[in-house]
C-alpha cells in the first residue's frame, strides 16, 4: 500500500485567484535558491537544538496536507491574429499523492484532456491550508503527465477521492486518470518567507512532516489552552520578563521542533523564533507531552526550582 494523501477539489474561480501568474516556464536561468520578497524578518534560535526541515521535506509536507487547493495547468494552443503559441489552462483537481510525491488524479475537464493530447507538459500547484502544517505554503510541480489505467488506482485512493469529490466510486473510476511526474519542484515556505527549487530526486525521497495531520490540533491547543505557558516559555528562552512579552503564537510544529511568532514588548516588532525538540514526536499525544515537558522546564527556570544535574 503506497502512502497517499488526499487533496480536495476547489472551484475554478478560487483556483485561478490562488496563484498569479498560473504558469511557471522552464528556464535555465532560474537559480536553485531564490530569496523571497517576504523574507524581511530575521529568525532567532531559542535553543541550541533548533534544527529545521529541509526544503524537500517541506515540499512533501505541502503535498501531503494541501487538502483545499489543487490545480493542474495544461498548455492551451493559441493561434489568432495577435498571438501564436500556448496559454496556461488551469483546471481544479482532486487528487492523491503516491509514495514518490507524484499527484494522481481523475480529470473531469475535457479541455484539459484535449490539451494533454497536444502536449504532456504541465504544471501542478498545491497549497497548504492555514492553521496547520506548512500553513499557506505552496508546492509547484512541473513535469510530464501520463495516463493511469484503472487497475493502477488503488481501492483506498479511489474511495477517498470519491468521498471528497462527493461522487460515487463508480463515477470517479469511469473518469480518465493521470499522474504528473515532476522534473522540476519549487516550494514557497510561507512560514519562513522563503522559496527554493528542490531537486526532484530529493523531493521523491524526502519524508513529510509526521506531525502533519496533528499540526492543526496542536497549534490550536497550544495557542488557546496553553497560551500562558507558551508565553512563559518564549519569555524565559528569549531572556525577557514574562510581563514584558506582549504575545507569543505557535506557527508550526514538526518532528524537529516548532516555530513561534513573538512580540517582545507592546511596541516591539514581531520576532520569529525556532526551538528544537530533544526527541522526535510521531503523533499528537507525543507532541503534546513534549510541549508539557518544555513548559514545565521553562517554569522551573523562571522560578529557580530546576533541579541541578
Amino acid at each position: 500500500m503506497t502512502r497517499a494523501s488526499v487533496l480536495v477539489a476547489v472551484s475554478f474561480a478560487a483556483a485561478v485567484s490562488a496563484w498569479q501568474p498560473l504558469c511557471v516556464k522552464h528556464s535555465a536561468q532560474l537559480r536553485s535558491r531564490v530569496p523571497s520578497m517576504l523574507a524581511g524578518v530575521a529568525w532567532t534560535d531559542l535553543t541550541e537544538d533548533a534544527k529545521r526541515l529541509t526544503d524537500a521535506q517541506i515540499a512533501r509536507t505541502v503535498a501531503l496536507v494541501a487538502g483545499a487547493s489543487g490545480v493542474l495547468c495544461t498548455q492551451l494552443p493559441v493561434a489568432d491574429a495577435s498571438s501564436e503559441g500556448t496559454a496556461a489552462f488551469p483546471s481544479p483537481a482532486c487528487f492523491v499523492v503516491d509514495g514518490d510525491g507524484c499527484p494522481l488524479m481523475p480529470l473531469a475537464s475535457a479541455e484539459a484532456l484535449s490539451n494533454l493530447q497536444q502536449s504532456k507538459h504541465a504544471t501542478f500547484y498545491a497549497r497548504a491550508p492555514r492553521g496547520g502544517a506548512a500553513a499557506s505554503s505552496v508546492v509547484t510541480l512541473i513535469g510530464q503527465v501520463s495516463e493511469v489505467s484503472e487497475a493502477d488506482v488503488e481501492d483506498d485512493q479511489l474511495r477517498v477521492v470519491s468521498e471528497l469529490a462527493g461522487a460515487t466510486a463508480e463515477h470517479m473510476a469511469a473518469q480518465p486518470w493521470v499522474r504528473l511526474v515532476p522534473s522540476r519542484v519549487h516550494v514557497f515556505d510561507a512560514v519562513r518567507g522563503v522559496e527554493a527549487w528542490v531537486p526532484p530526486a530529493e523531493y521523491a525521497d524526502a519524508e513529510p512532516n509526521p506531525l502533519a495531520e496533528a499540526s492543526a490540533t496542536l497549534l490550536s491547543k497550544m495557542n488557546t489552552q496553553h497560551a500562558a505557558a507558551l508565553r512563559r516559555f518564549a519569555a524565559v528562552y528569549a531572556g525577557v520578563p514574562s510581563d514584558d512579552l506582549a504575545a507569543a503564537e505557535l506557527l508550526a510544529v514538526d518532528q524537529m521542533g516548532f516555530d513561534l511568532r513573538v512580540q517582545l514588548g507592546p511596541s516591539a516588532p514581531a520576532s520569529l523564533m525556532r526551538a528544537g525538540f530533544k526527541m522526535a514526536p510521531g503523533n499528537e499525544e507525543e507532541g503534546t507531552s513534549l510541549f508539557m515537558k518544555l513548559f514545565q522546564e521553562a517554569y522551573e527556570r523562571q522560578t529557580g526550582t530546576m533541579p541541578s544535574v
